[in-house]
């Protein structure tokens, strides 16, 4: 049982099953801490309470916290039963709301639509026509995975994982009577409060990040995470994606909060697929040497700080690696051998030198890429394992001058971006480019995040570093 004090004021003490209980330290010795139990079963009539900031609601999560308010606002949790590309790929609409524009759940499955439901609005009731048709949820249902109903989770039974989704793979506890927190700290003495190692754990996430839908497994994150390194290390999922942001000390100020260490504040953003982190996890070396009849490229692609695949999540993200040759008139010069891009990598790179990273699903129709409610069971996935290397060789003419590679990133298959009107779906993570291509020996090249820097004698949008500067070779 975890003994502790707050401000040196309070001495506070938990044990499993009870709420956390206090006693002033000054109190004659010896102190006695009473402890509550918690209720005994989950209470399915509690109303949740709502995140938003509104003083004449005592228990409104904004009002003390608003700090936390603002970072889960303005994540993908907050947003997930509203976000646009997600209702647009649910309802078939386009970016500006147009029917009829591609793929659509609704259409194609309008009784399997609960799925959704179990994981973007997990506090939709059953008998809510809401649940089966998500457009229609209104008031604190409709603001997606919100603090309630995280801080309401008693348990995520490890044996569901993956086959019972979102909701219906977590034990709730709703109080009856009064409230009930479930968190990380086994110190705050609010007399609604209690500790659960399970907030600092991946098994919390799982629910609803890892899935087989329809019978594809179509989410993997936390299996991908089980295989991984990371997890051997010890590296949980909220060690990345709830990283503090060290800056926060107070998560309550002016309303009873513990002043506390910034590193040990989770970030509430729950960032993941940014160009940020996208540009932390990843890494890309070109090797590049001329021969007496060609120009021989290999190239490094590298997840080596990810604790999962990459991409991870939505099946439909997916990374391009693209390679090009320019001769010395910047003329782009076509491969000799090499891997190639599929024409699902989008008709701007099909056909180009490079690799697709990808989860790609087939119809039963033998359409590829497929969204995950159409696709059979056969699954081709060449995306990256976690510190795993990917290597893959080219060969160019010798009119060879200049060399360039990037890794792309989309959010989307390109045509369905293309079909639904989104913007912003594409990212360039990695940029490199060697600019007149003269020596023939080896040279390596590892690529940056495409700041633009100076040359010498021309400006080139990447940032590079060379970790043999050689004099009869530029970058």
């Amino acid at each position: 049982m975890p003994v502790g004090t707050t401000d040196g004021t309070r001495l506070t003490a938990w044990k499993v099953g009870h709420y956390i209980g206090s006693v002033a330290a000054n109190e004659p010795q010896p102190l006695l801490i009473a402890l509550r139990p918690l209720p005994a079963e989950d209470w399915a009539g509690y109303q949740w309470v709502d995140p938003r900031p509104d003083q004449t609601e005592e228990h409104n999560c904004a009002n003390c916290h608003a700090e936390i308010y603002r970072q889960w606002s303005g994540g993908g949790h907050g947003d997930a039963a509203g976000n646009r590309r997600f209702l647009n790929l649910y309802d078939g609409t386009d970016w500006h709301g147009r029917p009829g524009a591609g793929w659509s759940l609704l259409d194609d499955h309008p009784h399997g639509a609960g799925v959704c439901t179990a994981c973007h609005a997990p506090t939709v009731e059953l008998d809510d026509p809401a649940y089966h048709d998500l457009r229609l949820a209104t008031g604190v249902s409709a603001l997606g995975v919100h603090c309630d109903y995280c801080h309401k989770i008693q348990d995520a039974p490890a044996a569901d994982v993956g086959l019972a989704h979102g909701r219906f793979g977590l034990k709730l506890l709703r109080p009856r009577h009064g409230q009930l927190f479930f968190g990380p700290w086994d110190d705050v003495d609010r007399g609604e409060d209690t500790y659960s190692a399970l907030y600092g754990e991946s098994r919390y996430c799982a629910s609803c990040h890892e899935g087989t839908v329809f019978g594809v497994h179509a989410y993997g994150t936390y299996s991908e995470w089980l295989d991984s390194a990371a997890r051997r290390r010890g590296q949980q999922c909220q060690s990345c994606h709830m990283a503090p942001d060290g800056a926060m000390t107070n998560i309550a100020p002016g309303h009873g909060g513990v002043e506390r260490d910034p590193g040990a504040i989770s970030n509430h953003r729950f960032a993941g697929g940014t160009r940020e982190m996208l540009q932390r996890a990843l890494s890309v070396e070109m090797k590049s040497r001329r021969l007496a009849d060609r120009v021989v490229v290999d190239v490094e692609v590298l997840a080596q700080q990810a604790g999962h695949r990459v991409p991870t999540g939505f099946p439909d993200r997916n990374l391009v690696l693209l390679v090009e040759a320019f001769d010395a008139e910047d003329g782009p010069l076509d491969p000799l051998s090499g891997p190639s891009l599929p024409d699902h990598a989008g008709a701007e790179v099909a056909g180009r030198a490079g690799k697709l990273f990808a989860k790609q699903l087939t119809d039963e129709n033998g359409n590829s890429p497929a969204p995950f409610w159409r696709s059979i069971t056969d699954v081709v996935d060449t995306r990256l394992f976690p510190e795993q290397a990917d290597h893959s060789r080219y060969e160019f003419p010798l009119a060879t001058a200049s060399l360039r590679v990037r890794l792309l990133y989309r959010r989307h298959w390109p045509h369905v971006a293309t079909e639904k009107g989104w913007p912003d779906n594409e990212t360039i993570v990695k940029k490199g480019v060697r600019n007149r291509f003269l020596t023939d020996k080896t040279d390596l090249l590892s690529c940056g995040d495409g700041k633009t820097e100076a040359d010498g004698r021309r400006r080139v949008g990447v940032s590079c570093v060379k970790p043999r500067q050689r004099a009869d070779a530029d970058l």
